[in-house]
């Protein structure tokens, strides 16, 4: 080959070579994942939804970068994983549920990070999904300056995710073009909190704000937890603010005035026609004031008694006092809170003589005409707060009606004084008197109706008051005597007293007269006929009483007693005495009542004890013996109320002795016996009786002995049992008992954390049995639906747009099958209103950033392949050119 045919393909080849980046190498995305991750389609059953990447950054990324993960979100937080492919097709499973799209990149991909988006809640149609759809943007969109809409719908810390709707210009494009309808109808992920807060401030700048209730979900914040910045306080503090600071001021307006002076003029000494006048006091700071009570020398001013909320304003009145000497007033009036805040303002009034020819300087100026300058000793016109400032000047004087007070003697332990004196005290001086109430250990000084006498009670010029006294409850026994002294306020020494005297007697004690036995019965059960004296049994009697009893010498029948060894008992003493059965009783059984008795001062007997005492005395050598058979009967189990009774069973009882015997009838307490087919049987002979449970047995164990006895002291008997089965009754929870907690009736600001708990009738219940009934806690709503799907029911949210708002809690009733509980069908609702008041905000001021929008920087490609070997090989390539150029020039 030719040198120069050579030299040009080599030349060839390195310019191929130079131009491969710009051919190859730029198609590959790489680095972090940012932007928006959209789902295409509607979120209705049976339609197919896949990845929208139009925001997504890098740019030219593409389905071959990702894997792919569609979980179907329930309840707060739980996901349950659906598909895998790049596309999914909803079904009838996913109705209700939102559907999560999660991207991740492939492995050896140069993508790092991960996107999320979400849709809406699954309907059962397109055109409920359009519907829906439609109703969100409607009520949720907030239009910005430069036209495009946003519409922010933030989720609540129990697990409804952080997402905002957006459509932006290309969706409205893209909704117009009948071949694509699938627009963008998702939420998107928010990817910075931080902008939400800016964003809102754009939004609602210029509009003005409201404070009725309303439903536009662009105005309701819900965080999720790790977003929430909450201060010592419980204020939300969002991305992009400030903590606030706490201010406490205040300010005080006088009206019509604008010295800020309550000037009250010149005015007579009589201040009753004196009008008040009004002052406003208004909360500048962005906490609540709490006011202090405040009485000032000269005038009279009304207290503020609630707290006075953040740029409220109330109006104060104030006015002179009756009763000021002439003279000028000028106070400092000043207002002051719990937080250390003083506000103040200044009243002044000035006030003359009046012009009175009258000698009596102790006359009260009067606004009224008035023929006679003295003063009339007229009962109907009462002394005014003026007429009381000047008593201290008048002549006082106080008397009572008595100067003493003897209550009878009352019993130790009484529960309340039966006797109630009164003293009635008047005012004999010449001006009104302010009477103190005397205080007592003993007695307690009460009003004529009986209610507590408190001290300031005022008393005009020759009028009374009635007072009640009575021993206090609680005195021990004793003598007791205080001196009440009723006495002036104004001047101690002017004072009235009455001594009131009570004695507390010792209790009489109730007579008690007992006598206690030992032992109380007694028995001899194996004589034979023809005995000889058995050894005799011994009574104690104890005087068990508080009086002192005189015994009367017993008797008995059947039994031989002896002499008592004490007739006359004081109280815890003992006497005895003998008994032992007489001599020469045949066969047969023997029952004595031994009475123990005193004679009473009337003469009669009054019996204070009876002992049992019986014998048994038996032929020689006879046998008795009885039989039963069968000797044990159970009936088995039967329901709490049962309506048969089990079916009688048959007994034998049969005379295995050698002597004839008579049966008596046997019983039961809880069992029915029927009738013995023969009351005398010889030796060996038999007869028979039924024996079956009684009707209407409550639950329980029943067992009993039915015994057969006769006249000769044997017996027989047979063991019976049966056992009833209580009916359990189902645990009916009353929806009445479902109900919201937390939510707080002060209110909240937009920006609160509202927590509640939803507590459901019957939850508690942690033994269950079939048919019981509870209601659990499934949804509840503010402005959205939200779902529950497993304990704690416990959510949290906030509102960023002030008003009135009602969250509600459905209940679904579920029954228990006897194995697990299962829902009904039905369902109850709880309701609590709330307020949410616009807090105060911190405007942000935006930092400038490195990467900002006026930067100029160059525009990358997405091509991060290193282009310098290519550029040395183009260099090489060019200068292989010029040398060839060069080299033929020279051979010409």
């Amino acid at each position: 080959m030719e040198r120069k045919r050579f030299l040009a393909v080599v030349m060839t080849v390195m310019m191929v070579i130079s131009m491969i980046p710009s051919m190859v190498f730029a198609a590959a995305p790489s680095g972090e994942l940012g932007g928006k991750l959209k789902i295409k389609g509607l979120a209705a059953v049976g339609v197919v939804v896949s990845a929208d990447y139009a925001k997504v950054t890098p740019e030219e990324v593409t389905d071959e970068d990702f894997t792919f993960s569609w979980s179907r979100q329930t309840g707060e937080k739980e996901l349950t994983q659906v598909g895998t492919e790049k596309t999914y097709t909803i079904t009838q499973g996913d109705l209700g549920c939102r559907l999560v799209l999660d991207l991740t990149p492939v492995d050896g991909s140069g993508l790092t990070g991960t996107l999320t988006a979400k849709t809406l809640e699954v309907a059962a149609t397109e055109e409920e999904a359009k519907a829906v759809e439609q109703e969100a943007e409607d009520t949720q969109q907030t239009e910005t300056a430069d036209g495009t809409e946003n519409a922010q719908l933030e989720e609540t810390a129990d697990g409804t995710e952080d997402a905002q709707l957006e459509e932006t210009a290309d969706n409205a494009e893209g909704s117009q073009d009948s071949e694509n309808q699938d627009v963008d109808r998702t939420e998107d992920v928010q990817q910075n909190a931080g902008n939400e807060q800016e964003d809102d401030s754009q939004n609602t700048k210029g509009q003005p704000e409201e404070t009725t209730e309303g439903t536009d979900d662009s105005q309701m914040k819900i965080y999720t937890e790790d977003q929430l910045q909450v201060d010592e306080n419980g204020n939300v503090q969002t991305d992009g603010s400030e903590k606030d600071q706490k201010t406490y001021e205040a300010t005080a307006t006088v009206e019509d005035s604008e010295d800020q002076i309550c000037d009250f003029g010149t005015v007579k000494s009589d201040l009753e026609d004196v009008e008040a006048q009004y002052v406003q006091i208004t909360n500048t700071g962005n906490e609540s004031l709490n006011f202090q009570e405040i009485s000032p020398e000269h005038f009279m001013v009304q207290d503020i008694t609630e707290p006075l909320s953040a740029g409220e304003s109330v109006s104060v009145w104030i006015q002179p006092r009756e009763g000021l000497e002439p003279g000028e007033y000028d106070d400092m009036i000043t207002y002051r809170t719990e937080e250390g805040i003083e506000v103040s303002f200044e009243a002044k009034i000035a006030v003359e003589g009046e012009d009175d020819s009258s000698d009596d300087e102790d006359l009260k100026p009067s606004d009224e005409p008035s023929a006679e300058p003295t003063e009339t000793p007229d009962d109907s016109e009462a002394p005014s707060a003026g007429d009381n400032a000047d008593a201290s000047l008048e002549a006082q004087s106080l008397d009572v009606n008595t100067g003493s007070l003897n209550f009878s003697d009352i019993e130790e332990n009484y529960t309340q004084a039966n006797e109630t004196l009164s003293v009635t005290v008047t005012n004999t001086g010449d001006g009104t008197v302010t009477l103190k109430i005397p205080k007592s250990d003993y007695f307690e000084v009460m009003n004529e109706d009986g209610s507590e006498a408190v001290s300031g009670i005022q008393i005009a010029k020759g009028d009374s008051l009635m007072f009640m006294v009575q021993p206090k409850t609680g005195l021990t026994k004793g003598d007791y005597s205080d001196t009440l002294i009723f006495e002036s306020e104004e001047d101690s020494e002017v004072a009235a007293q009455v001594t009131a005297e009570v004695s507390v007697k010792e209790a009489e004690q109730e007579q008690i007269t007992a006598v206690q036995a030992d032992p109380e019965s007694f028995s001899y059960d194996d004589l034979k006929e023809g005995y000889d004296t058995p050894e005799a049994t011994t009574i104690t009697l104890t005087n068990t009483g508080n009086t002192t009893v005189s015994l009367m010498q017993p008797y008995a029948e059947y039994f031989d007693i002896g002499e008592l060894s004490a007739s006359v008992l004081e109280p815890g003493d003992s006497a005895a005495f003998t008994a032992v059965p007489v001599t020469g009783l045949k066969v047969g059984n023997y029952l004595d009542s031994i009475q123990i008795a005193q004679t009473s001062s009337e003469g009669q007997e009054d019996v204070l004890t009876t002992i049992k005492a019986s014998a048994t005395v038996s032929e020689v050598k006879k046998i008795y013996k009885l039989s039963v058979t069968p000797e044990e009967l159970n009936f088995g189990k039967a329901k709490e109320g049962y309506s048969e009774a089990p079916e009688a069973q048959k007994v034998t009882v049969t005379n295995e002795g050698n002597t004839n015997v008579t049966l008596n009838a046997p019983s039961g307490k809880n069992f029915k016996i029927g009738k013995l087919s023969a009351t005398e049987l010889a030796p060996g002979e038999s007869c028979t009786f039924k024996i079956r449970p009684k009707e209407g047995l409550k639950a329980g164990s029943y067992t009993e002995s039915v015994v057969i006895d006769n006249e000769q002291q044997i017996s027989a008997e047979v063991k019976v049992q049966f056992t009833v089965k209580a009916t359990r009754k189902a645990k009916i929870a009353d929806p009445a008992d479902n109900k919201i907690t937390g939510i707080s009736s002060d209110g909240y600001t937009t920006q609160s954390k509202i927590t509640f708990t939803a507590v459901g009738a019957g939850m508690d219940n942690e033994s269950p049995g079939k048919g019981d009934v509870r209601y659990v806690p499934y949804n509840w709503k503010v402005i959205n639906t939200n779902s529950w799907s497993s304990a704690p029911y416990t959510a949290a949210f906030g509102i960023t747009k002030a008003g009135t708002y009602t969250l509600t809690v459905t209940f679904d009733r579920q029954k228990y099958n006897g194995s697990e509980w299962e829902n009904t069908g039905e369902q109850d609702t709880k309701q609590v209103n709330f307020s949410i008041t616009q807090a105060q905000t911190v405007t942000a001021t935006p930092t400038p950033q490195p990467n900002g929008a006026s930067a100029k920087t160059a525009v990358k490609t997405g091509d991060t392949t290193n282009i310098t070997p290519f550029v040395i090989i183009l260099a090489i390539a060019a200068g292989c050119i010029v040398g060839v150029v060069v080299y033929k020039r020279r051979k010409k």
